[in-house]
């Protein structure tokens, strides 16, 4: 391959989680692709995800996204998380693009666009963007020919705090039941991301979900089977030997205690390998753990693989993903670096190719692309 580093995007398991989520949930999927699809190509991921039935909407976080989407003609429809801006108008128009709403300067800008349907977002206790239940009344007197297809809230702390979790569902509910008291049902009522699937809300029909759809468990002991959808790999490109006392890399941050064999690896934070792994993560090579030495540099990390045999320039290298009977989760990864597997995933940076896979065995190329 020509590329030195690439990301394997498994498409087939992308659709397994997307069933087996389905299957635990029965209700409608809102598929999270924002963030170029946590990293995986909102494009390709969204025209994978056209074919499937329980998915009724791709998200997005802006306008921009969304417009990248309907210019590759995916036709499933786009809502766009961060809501509208003044200057976006002319886009949304463009592109069909329905807009989540979260205050009155936004409601006030529905007015200009073509399509006006809506999802409302309601602040249940996150504190970052939404109406205030107390905010209905003025709400109700500026819906005049505004369709509103959703409400919404949204989970800051279903992995951690359940009571808090249990509340917001309660608290939300009087606000859905506000709504339908004024002849107002959305078709989406959504409250549900990956980590609140878990949670008990009968009068939600339907989830957005994010990281789950990516194969990363949102809480260790997640109910719902889940494949890896992304594997990292890179390549040797450098075998030496060192001596006892010799430093490596940028400020000598790891001095040799004995004589080694080390690696250079394709791989550094330029391509989205966090800074803080050095001298403390590890890539797998040929099945086994490599541990990372010295500074991880802009586009290169070195390794110690002094007790990994048959290892020759070009070999491939995983990051991130399976190797023989050894295995390195994006979970692991964020825990090594106190960080969550969200940012690691957003991280891998578009030096790194993008090889679009659909088989289990990741053999059958369905499209390639670095983004």
């Amino acid at each position: 391959m020509l590329y030195r580093s690439w990301a394997e995007i498994n498409l087939k398991n992308l659709g397994d989680n997307i069933k087996n989520i389905y299957s635990y949930v029965k209700k409608d999927i809102l598929a999270v692709v924002k963030a170029d699809a946590y990293g995986h190509g909102a494009v390709n991921v969204g025209k994978f995800l056209e074919k499937f039935k329980q998915v009724k909407y791709l998200c997005v976080a802006t306008a921009v996204e969304g417009k990248e989407l309907k210019d590759a003609d995916i036709k499933k429809p786009v809502l766009v998380l961060g809501g509208i801006l003044e200057d976006e108008i002319d886009i949304f128009n463009q592109y069909g693009l329905i807009p989540v709403i979260s205050d009155f300067n936004q409601l006030e800008l529905i007015k200009y666009l073509k399509k006006k349907k809506i999802h409302l977002k309601f602040d249940t206790g996150m504190h970052r963007l939404g109406f205030y239940k107390e905010d209905i009344p003025e709400i109700l007197k500026r819906l005049k020919d505004i369709e509103i297809e959703g409400l919404m809230s949204h989970f800051p702390s279903a992995d951690i705090d359940e009571e808090f979790t249990k509340r917001q569902i309660k608290d939300f509910y009087e606000i859905v039941k506000t709504f339908k008291k004024h002849g107002i049902t959305p078709e989406y009522i959504h409250l549900q991301n990956s980590a609140g699937i878990t949670y008990e809300c009968p009068y939600c029909n339907s989830i957005r979900v994010g990281l789950a759809i990516y194969g990363s468990k949102p809480v260790k002991d997640f109910p719902v089977p889940l494949k890896q959808v992304m594997e990292v790999k890179a390549k040797v490109i450098s075998i030496k030997s060192i001596k006892r006392g010799s430093p490596v890399s940028y400020t000598g941050s790891f001095v040799a205690n004995k004589d080694m064999k080390i690696g250079v690896v394709s791989f550094g934070y330029a391509d989205g390998l966090p800074r803080s792994l050095s001298n403390r993560g590890y890539f797998l090579i040929n099945g086994k753990k490599a541990a990372i030495i010295g500074n991880v540099t802009m586009d290169m990390t070195v390794v110690d693989i002094s007790d990994i045999s048959n290892i020759n320039i070009g070999d491939e290298v995983v990051i991130v993903g399976k190797s023989a009977n050894s295995s390195i989760t994006f979970e692991e990864v964020a825990e090594l670096t106190g960080t969550i597997p969200y940012e690691i995933m957003c991280g891998i940076s578009k030096r790194v190719y993008r090889k679009f896979l659909e088989r289990e065995e990741n053999e059958a190329v369905i499209n390639t692309g670095s983004r």
